[in-house]
């Protein structure tokens, strides 16, 4: 990692997303936090559904790459995780432009959980 770019917030495209979670490598994870309910009736595939305060303890060790998945864009539980996650030092910490909604919008694949999936 650069440590110029450490402290920063990025954003990707939902995408580009998509593209880089059909790689192992580097390792990144992706938080949804959005209500549970939200996240179970679907979500980017492999996103952990976890709440804003939780999001530094969700981050599996050797992972210095979080996407955090909101609503929308400007999401303010992502804004608070962010913070968090920064304090907690993760070094990249990248939001998902457009949140679920333009994920959605582009017709990009979701994974449904608990009672609702099919």
């Amino acid at each position: 990692m650069d440590p110029h770019f450490d402290g920063m917030v990025f954003r990707t495209h939902p995408q580009e997303l998509a593209r880089r979670i059909q790689r192992t490598h580097p390792p990144l994870a992706v938080l949804d936090l959005r209500p549970a309910a939200a996240h179970a009736a679907g979500h980017v595939p492999g996103a952990v559904g976890v709440t804003a305060d939780l999001a530094p303890d969700a981050v599996p060790v050797g992972v210095n790459e979080v996407v955090l998945v909101g609503h929308r864009g400007d999401d303010p539980e992502v804004r608070r995780a962010l913070d968090g996650l920064q304090r907690a030092g993760v070094r990249r910490r990248v939001e998902l432009a457009g949140g679920m909604a333009e994920w959605l919008r582009l017709g990009l694949p979701v994974e449904r959980s608990g009672p609702s999936a099919s």
